[in-house]
Parts: structure tokens; sequence; C-alpha cells
């Protein structure tokens, strides 16, 4: 890393907005260098507009709160803290510059053109033009720069397999860069102002939108006894890195995502590192090495991207650059279906009921219903899960808008990415990149031969945790005289289905059969296939 040069006399700030980590942080590391930098100041704005805070659980803004204070204990440990302050950082962060005397600026760059952090952004950037505070931008959330695989294509690739060609092109990821042992020190590091906040209760609302339309709507009494799928902070990221990567080449060496399990009960079946990578507890860089490093010690077969651990990431990286993509051709199209590249028109019907029933668990299918539990009380779900529902929410069964179960999952998951919750739903809905409508999971039939039992099911329906194995999928079935038994009246205790799956499914693959030839006919598609 290139040295601060023509002074020694530099008060240094790194701005954290994702990227809480001290490990692979060139930003953090630029604007700390010792001998060059005579105090540093390390910040985060907590902005109720931004994408991690506008909508979210209790769960999600606890495990943000457990990132932040992590942060802290770490950056106190090498000499210095963490300063958190709570505004609009286009507003705040000019009154910190002038209060320290900041002559040097970093923070990690949103590459993927998420609409209200390139606002922001740019705007923070001119404020730092007119103050006189120089501003260095860093591209750490990605295992090349975006811009890297922009410059070195003719064009965007919008498949997998033409992403891995591209991405074999650019050599050797660069090596992830060590954590500082000591910081350079501050004026007021004692001081008892501006500490991070104690709970999700501490964190603000959106700025702009009346707190009785912001969803979802939380207070103290949510903050309870939650139960987050992990905990959150780069301390812990470390470790669960250890845990489910260094300590198990054989693992990490077959790992293969198709083939793992999304009825486990306890110990999960995936590495579950993807929560803090959406916070970038972790960095991509330190993963793809401890991977690689973990595979070396292993003499299994290696199994290959895409379906690999390092697959995994190669899929992230893609899904960040479909997401500039779409931003460069037309600003905040990522995530919505108006002005989307990517998207097909598909006219998705509006059930507030349905979408509600969906949300809450209450469809009346059992496995359906069971990963949404989960979600809400976890705040994640294994992949397959998420393929079941947001198809049983869009083309299988109740033909509702793909964005609708988006902005439901942004809220919910503790791994919510901006990049990557819009690929999944546009892959998922088959309104882009796949488009194999006919491929339906069934509600029913798709995990019962990985857990006949129903231990998914019971664990997190526990109304049904007496049915019999033979009916735990299918519940209506059973005869009163065992639902009696069970201690479950179906319709009263339990729903009965919303829809028919073996006819919604039908008449959903009809309706896309329809959308597809009036979109392959129209003026979208041609320039899908130019870009």
């Amino acid at each position: 890393m290139a040295a601060i040069s023509g002074t020694t006399n530099v008060v240094g700030m790194h701005w954290f907005r994702k990227g809480l980590r001290l490990h692979d942080n060139p930003g953090l590391a630029f604007s700390s260098q010792r001998g060059c930098v005579s105090k540093f100041y390390p910040v985060y704005v907590m902005d109720g507009d931004s994408y991690q805070l506008k909508h979210c659980t209790a769960l999600r803004a606890n495990f943000l709160v457990e990132c932040l204070q992590d942060l802290d204990n770490s950056l106190r440990e090498r000499g210095s803290r963490l300063y958190v302050t709570n505004g609009d950082p286009v507003g705040l962060l000019p009154k910190l510059w002038a209060k320290w005397g900041i002559t040097l600026m970093t923070f990690e760059e949103d590459e993927s053109g998420e609409p209200y952090a390139r606002e922001r952004d740019e705007r923070v950037v001119r404020q730092a033009q007119k103050c006189g505070v120089e501003v260095r931008t860093f591209a750490s959330e990605t295992l090349h720069p975006l811009q890297n695989y922009v410059l070195n294509s003719s064009t965007v690739p919008n498949s997998m397999g033409t992403f891995q060609k591209l991405f074999g092109q650019l050599g050797r990821v660069a090596a992830p860069i060590e954590a500082p042992t000591e910081l350079p020190p501050s004026d007021d590091r004692a001081s008892e102002e501006m500490l991070p906040p104690k709970g999700a209760t501490s964190l603000p609302w959106p700025r702009n939108t009346p707190k009785p339309k912001v969803t979802p709507l939380w207070g103290p009494q949510d903050c309870r006894g939650l139960t987050p799928i992990v905990r959150g902070g780069e301390t812990q990221a470390l470790k669960q890195l250890e845990k489910k990567i260094m300590s198990q080449p054989n693992y990490v060496a077959t790992f293969e995502k198709p083939k793992t399990s999304c009825v486990a009960t306890k110990e999960m079946s995936t590495t579950v590192l993807s929560p803090y990578m959406a916070l970038g507890c972790l960095s991509p860089r330190t993963m793809w090495y401890a991977i690689d490093a973990s595979c070396k010690r292993s003499s299994l077969k290696k199994s290959q991207p895409p379906v690999s651990l390092h697959g995994q990431l190669l899929w992230r990286d893609f899904n960040n650059l479909m997401a500039h993509a779409a931003n460069s051709d037309q600003p905040g199209s990522w995530g919505r279906i108006e002005g989307n590249r990517y998207c097909r028109l598909i006219p998705w019907a509006h059930d507030p009921e349905l979408l509600l029933a969906w949300k809450e668990g209450r469809t009346g299918y059992p496995w359906i219903d069971a990963c949404m539990k989960q979600l809400a009380r976890e705040g994640w779900i294994h992949h397959l899960g998420r393929h079941a529902v947001a198809c049983f929410l869009t083309r299988g069964d109740l033909w509702q808008s793909w964005e609708q179960g988006a902005q439901h999952f942004e809220s919910h998951l503790l791994d919510a990415d901006y990049a990557l919750n819009g690929f999944n739903w546009l892959w998922l809905s088959c309104s882009g990149f796949f488009h194999q409508y006919f491929r339906c999971y069934s509600p029913v039939a798709f995990q019962k031969k990985n857990d006949p039992e129903g231990a998914y099911i019971r664990k997190y329906l526990p109304c049904l945790r007496k049915m019999p194995a033979k009916y735990i999928y299918e519940p209506w079935l059973a005869p009163a005289s065992m639902q009696q038994q069970a201690g479950v009246r179906i319709g009263i205790d339990y729903p009965r289905p919303v829809v028919d799956h073996a006819v919604a499914s039908k008449e959903n693959m009809n309706k896309m059969k329809v959308a597809y030839d009036e979109y392959n006919q129209g003026p979208a598609a041609k320039k899908q296939k130019k870009g």
C-alpha cells in the first residue's frame, strides 16, 4: 500500500459504513498509517435512511449493534475507539472534520450503485472538497474491484458461465492485508460521548418516513429474547471462519452447495458466514484465501465453481456486477421491476391477504411456513428454503410480485445484501437470469425425501409437533380423529392451504408462458440481447 506523502501531520478519519472490520481494510490502513498520521478518528454514522436501517427488524438491528460494539472493542485494544453519531452523514461529517481538524478521510466504496449510498457519497465528497479534506476511497467489498471486470470486458457478462471466464482473465485475487496491531491516538479517546449504541432501540428510524409508516415497525418488547442464527461482529466472524473453514479441510474441499441440507435443526450444513459478509465483518478476500489454504490440506477430490465454496464467492461478485450494470444503465433500477434491464415484465397480482399469510407463515403448507418462521426467529434460512418460499410467493403458487418478497427478505435477513437480494429474487421468480419457469418447487414433495419425519417442521411449527409423519407435510389430509390426537385442528389451530398447489402451479405456468411470449416480442428483449 502506498504511503501518505507530503506531510507527517495528517489527521485521519476512516468512515465505516459496511466493511465493519479491521482485517483486510485498505481504507482503514491508509488513513491510520503510523509515522504519517498524527491523530486518527474511526467514525460510524447511524443513518436511518441507509440500506442497513431503512427496513430492518429488531433482530437485524441488534446484529448491527453487536457488530459496532465488537468493532469498538477491537479498536480500543489497539489504542483507538469507534466514534458513533446519529443522523445524515452529509451534514454531520463536516462538523466532525472541523471539530477534529481532519485533513484526510477514507471509506470503502459502494460499487453496486445502491441509489441512496451513491447519492450520499457524492454529496459527502463534494462537501469534503469545499472543506479542504482529502478523500480516498477503496474498493474492497468484492474479490476484484467491479471496475476491473468492466474495464476488461467489451460487454458485461450476464451469465455465470461468461462471468467465470472473465474472472479467470483477471489474475490472482489480491492477498488480504493484516489488521493493524496499533493505531494512532485521538484527543478524546476517553470521552463518554459518541459511544456505540447499547441496544437496537438506540438506532434511528428513517428520517423522511413518518414512524407509523415505517416497515417493519417494532419496539423494546421485540428486542427481548432474540435468537439470531449467529451473533454479530468481526470477532465472531473470524471464529466462524476458523470453525467452518480452517478446521474442516475435507468439508471445504468437497463442498457442493446444492447438496447441503436445508432441514438441519442443530448444526447448519453451510458455513453461515453470509451475515458477516453482508456487513463486511469478514473480507471476501480473507475467506477466499482461507478456503484455498483449507483445500490444500485435504487429499480428497476438490469440488469446482460454481457449486464449491470458491464458487459462492464468485456468485457474490457476479451479483454485485449485475447490480452495478443495472444501475449504470438506469440509476436505482436494481431491486425493482421498472427500468431494470435484467427484469422481464410479468403482470403479478396484488393480494395483501395472501402476502401477509406468506410473511407470517400462515399459508397452510408446513414446509413453507416453517421456513418463514425460521426467518422471523433467526434471521436466516438455508438457500434451498429461500428458493422454495420465493417460488411459492411468485410464479409457483401465490402469483405475487417478487418486489414484495425482496423487501421482506431485506428487512428480516441478517445477511440482507442489496446486490444479492435483488439477484436472487429475479432468478427465483424467473424474472431474470433463470428462465425455466416450468421447474417449480413443490411445497409438499420438495423436502419430504430429505426430512420424512418432519423434524424441521416440528421445530419451527410446534403446533404440529405431534402430527404423525404421514401427514406432517399435508396436515389437512389427516382424519379428524388424528388431528384430535395430535392436538391441532386444521382450519383453527393451523390454517388450511391458501391455494391448491396442483391447480395454482399449472395456472401460473400458463401465465408465465404468456408473459414470456409477450416479452420476447418486445423492445426490452432486444435491448437485453445487445447488452
